[in-house]
């Protein structure tokens, strides 16, 4: 029994070539004109006589009879056939909404159809199985419901996840999240059961597992420069210790002028001269001599 990933190398190559024969019947059958086999046939026996060097090394096609009897090698050379020499050139991938697209997919699957082909240990499978990857989400690109449907197209990204596993690329497939108890703990004995295997390498991700993760990254990038912007004016200035908080507020709030006003009180007693307080002294002493004198004149003080 061969290899894992001989074996996987081995479909990839099939998957390549049921890709391009489904992508050059499209365009085939798109274009103005016959739409036949046969006239397909024809059109690849005159392009041989007018471009040998492009079409040469090839097998003889005057034997096929069907679409299913050609391979990616010569649905690829007759979709990208530069047509500089043709007597009637029908330029298919250039007759499509997206040419650009069209022409990266047909290289795309011609690429990892070449690379499965010569696939010899595990890490050409591996590559293989990048490859044919990547190859669908260039097809996915170029030609999501015309020459695809969705369900078509999640057929071949399945295919690729498994490809990816079976040579050593994308370990296991992850499970969805248990629904019940049970199913969760059927989930850890799973886990458990596989702790004694090899260590598990990251899955490799895949179509649009790729462009989900790459908005999220997005995302959050924007989230995290909106929070960085907005976080110098959410913060409040610190507070000063308590020792300097008096000493701050004093310093910071403007001077007065002085004031230029009399003071008034014990203050203003203490600003008099001395002169003053000796004439009150004087008068008050008067007062009482005068007010002695006049009790006894009325002899209301015996002893005087």
């Amino acid at each position: 029994m061969p290899e894992e990933y001989l074996q996987a190398a081995f479909e990839i190559k099939a998957s390549c070539d049921e890709i391009s024969r489904r992508i050059l019947r499209w365009h085939w059958e798109s274009k103005p004109g016959a739409h036949g086999f046969d006239s397909l046939l024809e059109h690849i026996l005159r392009r041989q006589e007018e471009s040998p060097a492009y079409y040469g090394h090839m097998p003889d096609v005057s034997r096929k009879t069907s679409w299913q009897q050609m391979d990616t090698t010569l649905c690829m050379r007759v979709l990208l056939d530069p047509e500089n020499d043709a007597s009637q050139p029908l330029d298919l991938l250039g007759n499509t909404a997206h040419p650009g697209a069209a022409r990266r997919a047909c290289n795309a699957v011609r690429t990892a159809r070449n690379e499965a082909a010569h696939a010899s240990d595990r890490s050409s499978g591996g590559r293989a199985a990048i490859l044919f990857d990547e190859a669908v989400e260039c097809v996915e690109d170029a030609y999501a419901g015309t020459a695809f449907s969705e369900k078509e197209l999640a057929k071949y990204y399945q295919l690729s996840r498994d490809y990816l596993r079976r040579c050593g690329v994308g370990g296991k497939e992850p499970s969805p999240p248990p629904d019940t108890p049970s199913a969760a703990g059927e989930t850890a004995g799973r886990d458990e059961a596989a702790g004694s295997a090899a260590p598990e390498v990251h899955i490799h991700p895949t179509g649009a597992a790729r462009q989900k993760a790459a908005a999220a990254r997005q995302k959050a990038e924007r989230t995290a420069r909106a929070g960085q912007r907005a976080e110098p004016a959410s913060k409040a200035p610190r507070s000063a210790p308590a020792g300097r908080s008096g000493t701050a507020a004093r310093g910071s709030a403007p001077r007065k002028p002085a004031s230029h006003t009399k003071p008034k009180g014990r203050r203003a007693g203490r600003g008099e001269p001395a002169g003053s307080r000796a004439a009150l002294i004087a008068a008050a002493a008067a007062l009482l001599i005068g007010l002695l004198c006049r009790a006894a004149a009325m002899d209301l003080v015996p002893f005087l």
